[in-house]
């Protein structure tokens, strides 16, 4: 069986075998088992995830912004029905409690089915998950965090949907020192939805980006948006701010398989070609 997205740039796959196929009131998903890469996630028929390819996304995605906020108390994350996301934040001592909102739990049952950290992360007395339409959730919530992960939908996308800024509101969320932390949903190369997403962040926060490499997206090459009220957050940051990675790199005792909090400078590089899209 093979397997590609409808775009005009997308990743092909094939040799893949069908673990599982269901429909839900929701949505459908598809599990299937790549021979190199892993178990792959299909919703919708749209590539969520990749198994061999999950530590140079989710660690940047929570890691990177984290090294900016001393101890994160608090965190949400919105979609990140994996767990991957959940997980990484799990590995912070000074982490209470973790909201997840996701709009199909089914996804986290199959999650708990095939990974062992997903067991673990729905096991842990600090996870938190609503079944909510992301959108729902957070016109309701009144909790402030100090971490938000978006790992669910495109914000410009919405923002422009339904007439108000998703950035602000999500920056409005935080805590004075919290931290925001999004993908761009489209490559660096599709610059209107990078710069526009850009402008709309630096309307309300402070913002730090970074260039990562998520494979199972349409392009491959993308913006790391990292934005809030808190002060720290710059582009010119040359060292871990957060007490946890401080104390990693002293005793040499790295929780990570691809972050490392020793090179924030590199995380932080943004070549010329780069700035002068932006």
């Amino acid at each position: 069986m093979n397997f590609y997205e409808k775009e005009n740039i997308s990743l092909y796959l094939d040799n893949l075998k069908l673990l599982e196929s269901m429909v839900t009131l929701k949505q459908k998903i598809e599990i299937y088992r790549h021979d190199t890469l892993g178990l792959v996630l299909v919703i919708n028929g749209e590539i969520q995830h990749i198994e061999n390819y999950q530590c140079m996304y989710h660690e940047q995605l929570v890691h990177l912004p984290i090294s900016f906020c001393d101890c994160p108390q608090t965190a949400l994350v919105l979609g990140g029905g994996s767990l991957f996301a959940a997980y990484e934040l799990l590995k912070y001592p000074s982490i209470q409690a973790i909201t997840l909102c996701d709009h199909d739990y089914t996804v986290l049952k199959l999650m708990e089915h095939y990974y062992n950290h997903a067991k673990m992360v729905l096991a842990d007395k600090r996870f938190h998950f609503v079944e909510n339409d992301g959108v729902e959730f957070l016109d309701s919530d009144k909790t402030h965090y100090d971490v938000i992960v978006n790992d669910c939908f495109n914000l410009l996308k919405e923002s422009n949907t339904y007439g108000y800024s998703f950035f602000k509101k999500m920056n409005d969320m935080l805590t004075d020192k919290g931290v925001c932390s999004d993908i761009i949903y489209r490559h660096i190369f599709d610059g209107t939805i990078t710069h526009d997403s850009i402008q709309e962040i630096k309307k309300c926060s402070n913002i730090a980006l970074s260039l990562v490499t998520v494979p199972e997206y349409p392009g491959i090459l993308h913006i790391q948006t990292i934005w809030g009220k808190n002060k720290n957050i710059a582009q010119t940051c040359k060292s871990t701010l957060n007490s946890f990675q401080k104390k990693c790199l002293e005793t040499n005792n790295l929780p990570f398989e691809f972050y490392s909090p020793q090179n924030l400078p590199y995380y932080l590089y943004l070549p010329p070609y780069i700035k002068a899209m932006l």
